[in-house]
């Protein structure tokens, strides 16, 4: 496989990005199999960002990403009255 320096680069980088603002508390219940791989990407991005990443970062950014790409969601809230 041959990869170009932004392949290359988008490799290393974890494609989080944290905006520390205002939070609310929620629940939620996952998955052991996903909770595991949670685990494993905490480490990932805070090795590579350099800095302490949360459960809480990775949900917001995780959510916010779907709600983004979900065309059809987007599409819901300009119908929405």
């Amino acid at each position: 496989m041959t990869t170009t320096p932004e392949t290359n680069q988008s490799m290393k980088q974890p494609m989080l990005q944290i905006n520390r603002i205002n939070h609310l508390r929620i629940s939620a219940k996952i998955l052991d199999s996903t909770d595991e791989k949670l685990k494993q990407y905490l480490q990932f991005a805070a090795a590579r960002m350099d800095t302490k990443i949360t459960n809480d970062d990775v949900v917001e950014y995780a959510l916010n990403l779907l709600f983004e790409r979900d065309t059809a969601f987007r599409f819901w809230l300009k119908k929405k009255p």
